[in-house]
Protein backbone atom coordinates (compact mmCIF):
# COMPACT_ATOMS: atom_id res chain seq x y z
CA UNK A 1 0.00 0.00 0.00
CA UNK A 2 1.28 3.68 -1.16
CA UNK A 3 0.45 6.17 0.94
CA UNK A 4 1.03 9.95 0.42
CA UNK A 5 -0.11 12.94 2.67
CA UNK A 6 0.14 16.16 1.40
CA UNK A 7 -1.75 19.55 1.21
CA UNK A 8 -4.28 19.48 -0.89
CA UNK A 9 -4.67 20.59 -4.51
CA UNK A 10 -7.25 22.16 -6.96
CA UNK A 11 -7.69 19.34 -8.53
CA UNK A 12 -8.38 17.79 -5.63
CA UNK A 13 -12.00 19.24 -5.28
CA UNK A 14 -14.44 16.81 -6.99
CA UNK A 15 -12.98 14.10 -4.97
CA UNK A 16 -12.75 16.24 -1.89
CA UNK A 17 -16.39 16.71 -2.53
CA UNK A 18 -17.19 13.55 -2.52
CA UNK A 19 -15.62 12.71 1.22
CA UNK A 20 -16.94 15.95 2.47
CA UNK A 21 -20.01 17.45 0.45
CA UNK A 22 -20.88 19.99 3.24
CA UNK A 23 -17.91 23.16 1.93
CA UNK A 24 -19.06 23.28 -1.54
CA UNK A 25 -16.64 24.42 -4.26
CA UNK A 26 -15.89 27.53 -3.55
CA UNK A 27 -15.07 27.38 -0.12
CA UNK A 28 -12.89 23.78 -1.14
CA UNK A 29 -11.43 26.14 -3.50
CA UNK A 30 -10.65 29.03 -0.79
CA UNK A 31 -9.59 26.90 1.92
CA UNK A 32 -7.20 24.83 -0.35
CA UNK A 33 -5.58 27.88 -1.55
CA UNK A 34 -5.20 29.02 1.96
CA UNK A 35 -3.05 25.90 2.69
CA UNK A 36 -6.02 24.29 5.23
CA UNK A 37 -6.41 21.05 3.70
CA UNK A 38 -4.69 17.78 4.01
CA UNK A 39 -5.46 14.71 1.61
CA UNK A 40 -4.48 11.42 2.28
CA UNK A 41 -4.17 9.44 -1.16
CA UNK A 42 -3.64 5.46 -1.07
CA UNK A 43 -2.32 4.21 -4.13
CA UNK A 44 -3.17 7.65 -5.60
CA UNK A 45 -6.89 7.49 -4.61
CA UNK A 46 -7.69 10.26 -2.04
CA UNK A 47 -9.39 8.38 0.51
CA UNK A 48 -9.05 11.07 4.02
CA UNK A 49 -8.59 14.24 4.33
CA UNK A 50 -8.05 17.17 7.39
CA UNK A 51 -9.86 20.54 7.17
CA UNK A 52 -9.22 23.10 9.35
CA UNK A 53 -9.74 26.96 10.16
CA UNK A 54 -8.02 30.10 11.43
CA UNK A 55 -10.24 31.23 14.46
CA UNK A 56 -9.51 34.82 14.61
CA UNK A 57 -6.86 34.22 11.72
CA UNK A 58 -4.50 33.30 14.57
CA UNK A 59 -5.80 29.91 16.21
CA UNK A 60 -6.13 26.63 13.98
CA UNK A 61 -8.93 24.39 14.50
CA UNK A 62 -9.91 21.30 12.68
CA UNK A 63 -13.36 21.14 11.45
CA UNK A 64 -13.25 17.68 10.45
CA UNK A 65 -10.73 14.56 10.24
CA UNK A 66 -12.16 12.07 7.81
CA UNK A 67 -10.77 8.74 6.45
CA UNK A 68 -12.71 5.95 4.40
CA UNK A 69 -13.98 3.06 6.92
CA UNK A 70 -11.77 0.47 5.34
CA UNK A 71 -8.65 2.44 5.86
CA UNK A 72 -9.49 3.01 9.20
CA UNK A 73 -7.40 2.01 12.12
CA UNK A 74 -3.97 1.91 10.24
CA UNK A 75 -2.37 4.63 12.30
CA UNK A 76 -3.04 7.07 9.29
CA UNK A 77 -5.28 9.98 11.70
CA UNK A 78 -1.97 10.35 13.47
CA UNK A 79 0.17 10.76 10.50
CA UNK A 80 -2.30 12.94 8.90
CA UNK A 81 -2.09 15.14 12.47
CA UNK A 82 1.66 15.07 12.99
CA UNK A 83 1.69 16.19 9.35
CA UNK A 84 -0.30 19.45 10.28
CA UNK A 85 1.28 20.20 13.55
CA UNK A 86 4.53 20.02 11.29
CA UNK A 87 3.14 22.32 8.82
CA UNK A 88 1.69 24.99 11.50
CA UNK A 89 4.90 24.97 13.16
CA UNK A 90 6.35 25.92 10.33
CA UNK A 91 4.26 28.84 9.85
CA UNK A 92 4.31 30.00 13.67
CA UNK A 93 1.58 28.32 15.04
CA UNK A 94 2.14 27.51 18.84
CA UNK A 95 -1.29 24.88 19.23
CA UNK A 96 -3.67 23.43 17.51
CA UNK A 97 -7.57 22.92 18.80
CA UNK A 98 -10.13 20.78 18.17
CA UNK A 99 -12.94 19.92 19.32
CA UNK A 100 -16.00 16.89 20.00
CA UNK A 101 -19.69 16.91 20.80
CA UNK A 102 -20.13 15.61 24.98
CA UNK A 103 -21.93 12.60 23.28
CA UNK A 104 -19.10 11.70 21.35
CA UNK A 105 -16.84 8.71 23.10
CA UNK A 106 -14.70 7.91 20.21
CA UNK A 107 -14.05 11.03 19.25
CA UNK A 108 -13.08 12.34 22.47
CA UNK A 109 -10.93 8.71 23.42
CA UNK A 110 -9.04 9.43 19.77
CA UNK A 111 -8.08 13.50 20.97
CA UNK A 112 -6.49 12.00 24.52
CA UNK A 113 -4.86 9.30 22.25
CA UNK A 114 -3.24 12.10 19.91
CA UNK A 115 -2.16 14.11 22.57
CA UNK A 116 -4.76 16.79 22.88
CA UNK A 117 -5.91 18.26 26.18
CA UNK A 118 -9.25 19.29 27.56
CA UNK A 119 -9.43 22.97 27.07
CA UNK A 120 -12.90 23.45 28.41
CA UNK A 121 -16.98 23.08 27.80
CA UNK A 122 -19.09 24.70 25.47
CA UNK A 123 -22.36 23.67 26.66
CA UNK A 124 -25.75 23.80 24.63
CA UNK A 125 -24.06 24.36 21.48
CA UNK A 126 -26.70 22.64 19.69
CA UNK A 127 -30.62 22.35 19.52
CA UNK A 128 -30.73 18.99 21.38
CA UNK A 129 -28.15 20.43 24.41
CA UNK A 130 -25.16 18.82 23.55
CA UNK A 131 -22.13 20.92 24.56
CA UNK A 132 -18.84 20.61 22.89
CA UNK A 133 -15.61 19.80 24.47
CA UNK A 134 -12.53 21.75 23.22
CA UNK A 135 -9.07 20.16 22.77
CA UNK A 136 -5.67 21.92 22.55
CA UNK A 137 -2.69 20.33 21.51
CA UNK A 138 0.75 22.64 21.55
CA UNK A 139 2.63 22.11 18.97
Amino acid sequence: MNSLIRLAKVSDITELEKLDPWPGKEKWQRKIEGEEVIVLEINNRLVGLLRFSLLWTTVPFIGLIYIKPDFQKKGFSRQMLDFLCKHLKKKGYVALLSSSQTNEVTPQAWHVHMGFKTNGIIENIDDDNIGEIVYRKLL
